[in-house]
């Protein structure tokens, strides 16, 4: 069945073939978004079935060994093919069997009731159509499975004015956009938004949260600092990153 993202494939494809060329390697300290996610992956294994939808470089993937017992069926989906062959790679020198299958989040060829585990770490942002992406997460779901999902925060107030400098300089030079070698959508989302979009598609949201700040271009030194001043805070709405965690 056709969906709306299909359309995005050959960019897709391309941009696996700039970005995401060679396997990732170990996760630097200060990368907390996967510090977050890891540790959400954790506390559901071991598990029957495993789903990494948008599996990118397959860096969730390599981590399975280290964080329980890599489910018996580990599936990781992407839309492009030059991503998969990077998170094979990946998958491969860390030594987990999984099943890589090309597929749009919006049509997931796999049957109700699949997964018991599914992760899905920033990528609705990037499709045609988010609600439909999450409703065939909450279709693919077991019932009393769990769905961890995350995207863009489009409140996220304290890195913006953290980057309000970086981004007058850019602008005054015309370096904007410049980065971007391959066009794709993307968006940010509201936190309530992402709820009822959860809910729209069958899912019981446990858990919401926001998490991070960044400034971009900053030393590694900073932005340890950064992590460890939001790891302390109290539960706050002001975080790059909007997670849930759902039940089907």
């Amino acid at each position: 069945m056709s969906a709306p993202s299909d359309n995005l494939r050959d960019a897709y494809e391309r941009r696996g073939e700039l970005e995401y060329a060679a396997p990732p390697g170990p996760p630097p300290p200060w990368d907390r978004k996967f510090a977050v996610f890891s540790a959400a992956l954790a506390r559901y294994l071991p598990c029957e079935a495993f789903l990494d939808a948008g599996c990118g470089d397959g860096r969730y993937l390599a981590a399975l060994p280290s964080l329980g017992l890599v489910p018996a069926r580990t599936i990781g989906t992407d839309i492009a093919d030059s991503i998969l062959r990077t998170a094979a790679t990946t998958a491969e020198r860390a030594g987990v069997e999984v099943e890589l299958v090309r597929a749009n989040l919006e049509s997931l060829p796999f049957p109700n009731d699949s997964f018991d585990l599914v992760l899905c770490v920033q990528v609705i942002e990037h499709l045609l159509d988010p609600a439909r992406g999450i409703a065939e997460l909450g279709r693919v779901l077991r019932p009393g499975g769990v769905l961890i999902l995350s995207t863009d925060h489009n409140r996220n107030l304290v890195s913006q004015v953290l980057n309000v400098p970086r981004r007058v300089v850019v602008g005054a030079l015309g370096w904007r956009g410049r980065r971007r070698s391959v066009a794709f959508p993307h968006r940010t989302f509201r936190r309530q938004e992402l709820v009822e979009l959860a809910r729209d598609g069958g899912l019981t949201v446990r858990r919401l949260e926001t998490f991070r700040f960044h400034c971009q271009g900053a030393p590694a030194g900073f932005q340890l600092l950064l992590n460890r001043i939001e790891a302390r805070l109290p539960a706050h709405r002001l975080g790059d990153i909007v997670w849930i965690e759902a039940t089907a």
